[in-house]
């Protein structure tokens, strides 16, 4: 197998910094993924690169020899990156984010898509709640995310995807009536959702606030597979995208609430930072906005 690039780079940097830490921070990776590059780089050369003396990490011979030749490939890499960049500021790494529930349905589509583009990322994927992805996008630490009502700073630009569709989710163990229910209906029973802030702490307040109420029993997890599977399990009701639980809802281990009043439609976007605008960016929207719509996750016109 044939050393790659991003092998070698991680080879460079230690070598420049002195350290696995120090390049794995250089390179916006972990260490963990430093430390495989090398391991992959020395099985495709058959040489080891480096040698424990004492607490201290050093140089085999052997990689010292090596060092003018990687010096030189780095700065040739450099020239090609920067001619790159004047036409499309968004390199080979791509850092992007999303909330669980858009993660769930659409992040193994969205990249097949991607991969099928020839999109050619590192895709480093922060899944979270959007209040702390916007928070991420404003201060610059991923280039790409799909948001719920973001509000971000000035270097970000947004564009509606469109309304979310979500639902008042139960166990039939549970045997609540195929009737319209209402806030008061739902009083006795825990509810699972995120804690505060999030979109779903959110939708759950508005909803009971709507008839004056606030739940007597709530259970927080920031973790929406393990609501999902909690939901499920009949331990308690919840607000979730459908398309979370679409398997479920196939097989009837979950069934959509008939509630009221209608639940508040929170609007999904994509926000990407403005200094990374350029083709491939262009590309990303464009594969978000489609498999984003053709699932299952937003509301129908």
């Amino acid at each position: 197998m044939k050393a790659t690039l991003s092998q070698i780079e991680a080879f460079y940097w230690i070598t420049r910094l002195g350290s696995f830490h120090a390049a794995a921070a250089q390179l916006n990776l972990t260490q963990p993924t430093i430390s495989l590059r090398i391991r992959s780089l020395e099985e495709s050369l058959g040489l080891r690169l480096f040698e424990r003396v004492g607490r201290r990490t050093r140089l085999t011979d052997g990689a010292t020899r090596l060092l003018p030749d990687v010096g030189n490939m780095m700065h040739l890499a450099e020239q090609f990156w920067a001619k790159q960049t004047l036409r499309d500021p968004l390199r080979g790494r791509l850092r992007m984010g999303a909330p669980a529930s858009i993660a769930l349905s659409c992040m193994a589509d969205l990249l097949a898509r991607l991969n099928k583009q020839n999109a050619d990322f590192d895709v480093t994927l922060t899944i979270d709640k959007s209040t702390a992805l916007q928070r991420r996008l404003n201060d610059r630490e991923i280039d790409v995310a799909i948001v719920v009502e973001p509000d971000v700073k000035p270097h970000v630009r947004t564009t509606p995807l469109g309304m979310m569709k979500h639902a008042w989710v139960a166990s039939p163990r549970l045997d609540l009536p195929h009737r319209r229910i209402g806030p008061h209906d739902l009083m006795p029973f825990r509810i699972l959702t995120q804690a505060e802030p999030s979109n779903l702490m959110t939708l759950v307040m508005t909803w009971f606030g709507s008839a004056g109420l606030e739940p007597r029993r709530i259970s927080t997890c920031d973790s929406i597979s393990v609501i999902a599977r909690l939901t499920v399990a009949g331990e308690g009701i919840s607000i979730l995208a459908p398309a979370v639980l679409a398997a479920e809802l196939r097989t009837k281990q979950v069934r959509i609430l008939n509630t009221v009043p209608a639940l508040v439609r929170p609007r999904l976007y994509i926000a990407y930072q403005i200094e990374k605008s350029g083709p491939s960016m262009q590309l990303i929207a464009s594969a978000i906005r489609d498999v984003v719509s053709k699932s299952n996750v937003l509301e129908r016109a």
